[in-house]
């Protein structure tokens, strides 16, 4: 059995009564516990969807983080509410034949991965059965079907876009369930060409820590990056800050471009947009398509399981040459494109200007002439949509889901809607809302685009 977390953006709980009361009563506490002093003695129960192994008490659900399903453990409860506990493993009293050696130096005060402690070959059997649990209990299924699963080829430097936090004494990624900055050398998730950018940094820590935010882009194909600097409101970029960041930028070659964002507008050096290639299939023949994405534009952190997600749409959404396609949040046309090369006609829809910008530009250096982008946000357009009535839409929508859109798109009446979700709890709500409008889950896809973490990108096909 498995339960989804109540943990929100930033790691805090945040989880009602009515939630809690819910899981309970699906789930009877056994004796799972054994108090000896302050520690406690559980048995991990199931793995819970922000990471966490899961034990129960007396009906209190408990959350141990860095535990493994299956495994007994002496652990100290460290915060307590009326309904459920955080606890502290203390003591392993029987690991996993899962459990491994962290690759990483900074496991475990660093906050940016959760499962390192977990041989990878058995990730994605913890998430797709987390997937399961959560359509049933939040997304009322009586019925989910099978989850294809596609592990990512590779478990570490697959991350080629990075967001650090500095000060005047560290670069790195915040700690676990803080604001705390855990120094870093080097991140093994990250791509190499992300790492070398990160020991960059550090020559000039003293200059790079008057900034809030510091995200490196990096593309593979061309073996450059970009740094968009994100400045602490008090921060004052002068003529010589822009001096030091022009000689910074040609003194190393591994960087293209600089982007300074600041109150009033941004500073832009250098060249910072990058490229990618989509290879894709078209009737038995291989080709490939040019993406372009530019600061402030998304694209996904691990481009090869980026490739599998788009085949894996492309084969859900089974478009023939007669139908039209609605891309909604379509970005910089990451399925807009490849689904040109399926369908009649396909028309993103995307509220962000600097993505409209990227997804045009490539529409028109791929010469692709039955697509077109469209820029606003979603749900006025689709609300006023008077053009002929899609056979398809695609749906990739931010963490929070499509509930502001949901009715519009009921009301333009596609045979299919292929939903693609980073967030299973949203992802399961809006299935239960499309489900009791009549569109019905019938394949669903599981991408691990996120290895040594527990998020993951989830595909389905309802009709």
């Amino acid at each position: 059995m498995h339960c989804s977390s109540f943990l929100n953006e930033t790691g805090i709980l945040t989880v009602t009564l009515t939630e809690i009361s819910s899981w309970v009563e699906s789930h009877p506490p056994p004796c799972y516990f054994e108090k000896m002093g302050s520690k406690i003695r559980v048995t991990i129960e199931s793995m819970a969807f922000r990471g966490y192994g899961v034990a129960r008490v007396d009906g209190k659900v408990a959350f141990i983080p860095y535990s493994i399903e299956g495994e007994k453990a002496w652990v100290e409860v460290i915060e307590e509410k009326k309904d459920y506990s955080i606890g502290r493993l203390i003591d392993l009293i029987e690991p996993s034949p899962w459990r491994t050696k962290p690759f990483c130096p900074y496991f475990g005060a660093c906050g940016g991965c959760q499962w390192q402690h977990i041989d990878y070959s058995v990730h994605g059997e913890f998430k797709r059965a987390i997937l399961r649990e959560v359509l049933r209990r939040i997304g009322k299924l009586r019925e989910v079907p099978s989850v294809a699963l596609a592990p990512s080829a590779e478990a570490f430097g697959y991350r080629v876009r990075v967001q650090l936090k500095a000060n005047n004494k560290a670069i790195g990624y915040y700690a676990e369930r803080s604001h705390d900055i855990v120094d870093i050398d080097h991140c093994p998730i990250s791509h190499p060409g992300v790492n070398q950018i990160i020991s960059v940094l550090r020559e000039e820590l003293r200059f790079f820590s008057g900034m809030r935010e510091i995200e490196i882009n990096f593309s593979p194909e061309e073996g450059k990056g970009i740094l968009i600097l994100h400045l602490h409101a008090f921060y004052r970029f002068h003529r010589e800050q822009e001096l030091f960041l022009r000689d910074f930028l040609c003194s190393h070659p591994t960087l293209k471009g600089i982007v300074v964002v600041k109150k009033g507008g941004s500073t832009l050096l250098g060249n910072p947009c990058l490229n990618f290639t989509l290879p894709l299939e078209q009737d038995g023949m291989k080709r490939s398509l040019s993406l372009r994405t530019s600061p402030g534009s998304f694209f996904q952190v691990n481009l090869k399981q980026n490739h599998r997600l788009i085949r894996t749409v492309i084969e859900f959404s089974s478009a023939g040459r007669s139908e039209r396609v609605l891309d909604l949040y379509s970005g910089v046309g990451n399925f807009t494109l490849p689904m040109a090369l399926e369908a009649k006609e396909v028309i993103g829809i995307e509220e962000n200007g600097v993505a409209v910008e990227d997804a045009r530009f490539s529409v028109g250096k791929n010469k692709i002439k039955n697509c077109g982008i469209l820029q606003g946000k979603v749900e006025r357009i689709t609300k006023s949509w008077a053009k002929e009535t899609p056979d398809l839409i695609i749906l990739d929508p931010p963490r929070a889901g499509c509930g502001r859109i949901l009715g519009p798109i009921i009301n333009l009446k596609p045979a299919k809607i292929v939903y693609v979700s980073c967030d299973p709890t949203t992802f399961a709500r809006d299935l239960r809302l499309f489900s009791e409008k009549g569109y019905l889950l019938r394949k669903l896809a599981l991408i691990d685009m996120f290895p040594q973490s527990y998020h993951m990108e989830a595909v389905g096909l309802l009709e």
